[in-house]
């Protein structure tokens, strides 16, 4: 088999027919020779490298780029996670697919987080694989014809539903947006607080065949638990005390259209079992009837949640995590893209301009440097909010400075809560620009936070005795308690 001379550019370091370049890497060479074999007797077009661990890998990528590395991770020398990590450094657009004979969820989502576009345990069928390598090279197709026609400009994030970024991080995700919208499976949308998972969700369903039917949205952490089994299913009216009318679902009024699940690591896990069941057979019941009504709709679920560990803790279904995960999407948080800040910086510029009637058209290198230099714990929807509170108190065509920057959004907006202790009182005087949605979101954290302290001090961090006061089962209570690090740390007075 010819292999190109290796100093020649990438585009003609690839097969001039066509063929795409596949790196094989794990340490037994028997496995290594019998998937590259199965791979070049298959119906894709490969030309084919081995290599026996990551450091040999990483010598031969600097060689001959490669557009799919498929490794194995238990390996001398370089194990298969350091391997993934580094080309995510060095080669961006090479795509990573993991195998290994030790699977487990945990290690499909560490994988995930890393960058890595599948993973697949052993022994696995080569079918599987093929599938899995056609989708790639796909989204590696997608994405180059994207760039080749609208470049790495704002404009093309714009076009994605607000999702502003050139970084590579963020081409992959718009590669990812385009690949789910073409079909109709399950995704799980993973990212901070603040990133932008609703306007990926949004996207997704807008370009998909869905786009003309309905968009239903449920934030799971905002509605109260003995509310949630109604509000996702509906309930007759009479089925229960308060019940004077008939109400249809979230599932119901997605028939045909998108259910959003927000927030998804928030569902009790009693009720995760119902939700499992309906995404299974697509049917509902409602609350007070005894009659199946079979729905058409498609499900995209975000969460902030570590969901792998809540799982090891039973505080969420395994099952239902691999029903809900069948395409996952990490949002990368901004501190890992801020060569996108000046883009985001501009755009939220000529966003709110006419809405401020403002003069602002940009910001100075002091005040770009600032932005550069923080580190962005609410991400994107923290930076919109910053620009908007800049842009209504600057009387100039510049932002010199950003005074509150880094202060938390509870003290710039002037929101304070009282103890919740005394039975909690909130007031809030909406600071210039501060927007509604991140205020009131502050300050339900804000109560929280308070509440489930002032409760596990009472009674002396004995979670139980906490929840059978608050009315909360005690894994609500605990997932409660556990995001805002109280079970970390000791709450227990003398």
């Amino acid at each position: 088999m010819r292999r190109d001379n290796p100093s020649m550019s990438e585009e003609r370091d690839r097969d001039s027919r066509g063929k795409k370049r596949i790196l094989l890497v794990d340490d037994e060479q028997v496995f290594l020779e019998q998937l590259k074999e199965a791979l070049l007797s298959s119906s894709l077009d490969l030309v084919i490298e081995t290599a026996s661990d990551g450091l040999e890998a990483l010598e031969k990528l600097s060689v001959t780029p490669q557009d799919i590395v498929i490794t194995d991770i238990r390996m001398p020398r370089m194990d298969g996670y350091t391997l993934l990590k580094e080309i995510q450094k060095r080669y961006p657009s090479t795509y990573v697919v993991v195998i290994t004979a030790f699977g487990s969820v945990s290690g499909a989502v560490e994988a995930m987080k890393y960058g890595a576009s599948d993973f697949l345990e052993k022994p696995f069928n080569m079918n599987t694989l093929e599938l899995s390598l056609t989708k790639i090279i796909r989204q590696q197709e997608i994405l180059r014809e994207n760039i080749e026609l609208k470049g790495r400009i704002p404009q093309y994030a714009e076009g994605l539903d607000q999702i502003v970024g050139a970084n590579v991080k963020m081409q992959k995700l718009y590669d990812q947006i385009l690949t789910a919208a073409d079909t109709n499976l399950t995704v799980l949308i993973l990212g901070e607080t603040g990133t932008g998972k609703e306007l990926v969700a949004r996207s997704i369903h807008s370009r998909s065949d869905r786009r003309s039917k309905p968009f239903v949205t449920i934030n799971c952490a905002a509605v109260p638990e003995n509310l949630l089994e109604s509000e996702f299913f509906g309930h007759e009216k009479g089925a229960f005390s308060g019940a004077v009318t008939q109400r249809i679902g979230k599932f119901e009024k997605a028939h045909t259209g998108t259910l959003f699940l927000d927030e998804i690591g928030d569902i009790p896990i009693d009720l995760q079992a119902k939700i499992l069941r309906v995404l299974e057979d697509g049917k509902i019941t409602r609350l007070g009837s005894n009659r199946e009504i079979e729905l058409d709709f498609r499900v995209i679920c975000a969460t902030n949640r570590p969901i792998q560990s809540m799982i090891k803790k039973e505080l969420f279904r395994e099952d239902l995590f691999y029903r809900i995960s069948v395409l996952p999407i990490i949002i990368p948080p901004l501190r890992e893209r801020k060569d996108d800040i000046s883009l985001l910086v501009n755009h939220f510029i000529e966003k709110h301009g006419k809405k401020f009637n403002s003069p602002v058209k940009g910001v100075s290198r002091e005040a770009m440097d600032q932005l550069m230099a923080y580190s962005w714990p609410g991400n994107v929807r923290e930076m919109e909010n910053v620009i908007q509170r800049a842009m209504v108190s600057c009387r100039s065509e510049r932002i010199e400075h950003f005074p509150d920057l880094g202060k938390n959004l509870h003290e710039t907006a002037s929101a304070t809560v009282e103890e919740a202790a005394d039975g909690p009182t909130i007031w809030v005087d909406a600071g210039e620009g501060a927007g509604y949605h991140a205020i009131k979101q502050n300050l339900i954290e804000q109560f929280e936070r308070r509440y489930f302290e002032h409760l596990l001090k009472k009674h002396r961090g004995v979670i139980a005795e906490a929840a059978r006061e608050s009315g909360l089962n005690y894994k609500t209570f605990y997932l409660k308690a556990e995001k805002y690090n109280l079970t970390r740390k000791r709450t227990r007075e003398d």
